[in-house]
């Protein structure tokens, strides 16, 4: 009993000291309570209150799918860029070359362009000049038609004048002209007067005449006497 009485005393003072610590541990767990809602309510205090938003001016809000959100999300991989080409000393050489090649080609068609400008112009020139010369050679026929419509117009009026004329007259004239007249103006005299001026002619002139007039008749695209 007395040992019993002993072992009380010891399980008070343990059970005393064990409500002391758990007491101890309360009151501290409730001074950090009481110390974390201080801070919490310092900085709700602290921390500004938001501005009201206008909705009316406010972007409509995104109403994509989830999926194209995930996906518009998804970072692009960027491309692999090409790697360099590695040209070796020969190639580059070849590369040179056909650029030179290239650079004479282009030179030489400048020149074949310029020198078929130049043809061009020169034939453009000769044409003009072509046509020129067609032009004066049409006027300068003209002028040889009129000479010798007025040479014949001329040559008729000799010849009349010298079938009016007597004989003796005629021959006297014909005598001293020049043959190349003479005889175009003899061909064209009847031949009943010619005949008659002839033998009124010298006869050394009349015979050389005689031998013109044959010779003229018997050439070809040589027209004839007038009868």
């Amino acid at each position: 009993m007395i040992k019993n009485i002993r072992i009380l005393p010891v399980m008070v003072f343990a059970l005393v000291l064990i409500f002391g610590l758990k007491l101890s541990t309360v009151w501290t767990d409730a001074q950090v309570f009481l110390v974390k809602n201080a801070v919490a309510e310092e900085k709700t205090e602290a921390a500004p209150e938001p501005e009201a938003i206008d909705d009316s001016n406010a972007a409509p809000k995104d109403t994509q799918e989830p999926e194209a959100v995930v996906a518009e999300a998804k970072p692009v991989m960027p491309a692999p860029q090409a790697q360099e080409t590695q040209f070796s000393d020969s190639e580059i050489e070849v590369l040179e070359r056909l650029v030179e090649r290239r650079s004479e080609l282009d030179r030489r068609n400048q020149e074949l362009d310029m020198r078929d400008n130049l043809l061009k112009a020169t034939e453009a020139r000769i044409d003009d000049k072509i046509n020129k010369l067609k032009d004066m050679e049409a006027t300068l026929n003209k002028l040889l038609q009129l000479h010798d419509d007025q040479a014949k117009t001329q040559l008729e009026s000799l010849v009349k004048i010298y079938e009016k004329m007597k004989p003796k007259d005629a021959a006297r004239i014909f005598n001293s002209l020049e043959m190349e007249i003479l005889i175009n103006v003899a061909s064209r005299i009847k031949e009943a007067k010619m005949a008659t001026i002839l033998a009124a002619m010298n006869s050394q002139r009349a015979n050389k005449l005689t031998v013109e007039l044959a010779t003229r008749r018997q050439l070809p695209g040589v027209s004839g006497k007038k009868s």
